[in-house]
């Protein structure tokens, strides 16, 4: 059953995933099983096999552009707090 993710940042040829229900479970994967339009902040949905393969990934556009704007608002928030 596959799960969400975030791409939290990558290290040289991999991509470090975090759960979103609990990103204290980070996951990582060779940058090139994943699709070539993802960037940090990237919303995954993914399924691995007990070996940590790849079974199926899907980029989440909608969620991935909401939670940019979302944090974009926030920011926006916080610098005119001043």
């Amino acid at each position: 059953m596959p799960n969400v993710y975030t791409i939290d940042r990558f290290e040289k040829d991999l991509a470090v995933l975090l759960l979103r229900t609990d990103e204290t479970v980070q996951v990582d994967v060779p940058r090139k099983q994943l699709p070539g339009s993802i960037e940090v902040g990237s919303i995954l949905e993914a399924e691995f096999a007990d070996d940590g393969q790849v079974l199926s990934v899907k980029l989440l556009e909608e969620k991935t552009h909401s939670a940019k704007e979302n944090a974009q608002a926030l920011l926006n928030k916080l610098a005119n707090k001043n």
